[in-house]
């Protein structure tokens, strides 16, 4: 019998918390489990919650909730024998789609009794762990702005990268891409360790999240008239052949920013120092799949 801890975040998925428990409780697989629900209390508790589950050899910890709740399960089970497993409930949920994972929770649950698992890179930049992507420019400022709305949702993210978008302008960026130096003005870079940020806005379509390698992908600002057309790309995962969208791949980067800046990490905005240093984690995450 499997040992499984299901961590859920209280304040993940509009609502969608106790919706999501009812699924666990009725569906999962009582014969091949032995479970527990619990929830997470403050910021950072998911990643206790989950360390002391790895610390007690877990078979599992399923988190409920969204990108933000993965990385904070990330946190503690890299370099683990316990397997991440996810039922997404949050706003973008860019992992679990990349995954192709049900956003259905009660055929997200159905996916857990399979207990497939594979796995996967995660990667460190500066001393923070992420697994789905990070990046410097206009989507951590967006992501920034959207945690200080205190309003989840796609429509608040929307909302807030329109009205930002026309703020924001390209900065300076001196990137090293395992040894190689590249300067270039920016609008955003993103380091790609999945092909999305979530709600399939695909940024990365060649991205393979087992290779030890991130695609860093530089963004240049769209002009008003192009942006219909890079959305377009977007959707249709061809936003690499853009000519405003370069993409390079590398297992070790660093960049010397000329002023301390916002990061995003999987989707939590955090200050960081003038040099970042990111490097890749291969296969250090088992996801049930």
């Amino acid at each position: 019998m499997k040992k499984i801890r299901v961590i859920i975040n209280p304040i993940s998925g509009s609502g969608r918390q106790k919706k999501a428990e009812y699924s666990i409780r009725k569906h999962l697989n009582a014969q091949f489990f032995e479970s527990e629900i619990l929830y997470s209390e403050y910021a950072g508790h998911l990643s206790v919650l989950a360390q002391e589950a790895a610390n007690k050899n877990y078979d599992a910890v399923v988190v409920v909730g969204g990108d933000g709740s993965v990385n904070e399960a990330t946190q503690a089970l890299t370099g683990t024998k316990t397997a991440l497993g996810i039922i997404p409930i949050g706003s973008g949920n860019g992992l679990a789609r990349f995954l192709k994972i049900p956003m259905n929770s009660t055929k997200a649950v159905h996916r857990i009794n399979l207990f497939e698992r594979k796995q996967i890179d995660t990667a460190d930049i500066n001393a923070h762990k992420f697994v789905n992507l990070a990046g410097v420019g206009f989507d951590a400022h967006v992501a920034k702005q959207f945690e200080l709305s205190h309003q989840r949702g796609f429509r608040n993210y929307a909302k807030i990268s329109l009205r930002e978008f026309f703020k924001y302008r390209e900065q300076d960026y001196t990137i090293s891409l395992d040894g190689k130096l590249i300067n270039t003005k920016a609008f955003m870079i993103v380091f790609a360790n999945s092909n999305q940020f979530g709600n399939n806005f695909v940024i990365a379509p060649q991205a393979k999240i087992d290779d030890a390698m991130l695609d860093v992908c530089i963004i240049k600002k769209p002009k008003l008239y192009q942006i219909p057309i890079v959305l377009l790309k977007i959707m249709r995962k061809k936003v690499h052949t853009s000519h405003l969208v370069i993409i390079h791949k590398a297992s070790e980067i660093s960049i010397d920013l000329h002023k301390t800046t916002i990061v995003n990490k999987d989707g939590e905005a955090l200050e960081q120092d003038k040099q970042l240093r990111i490097k890749v984690n291969p296969l250090s995450l088992s996801v049930i799949i």
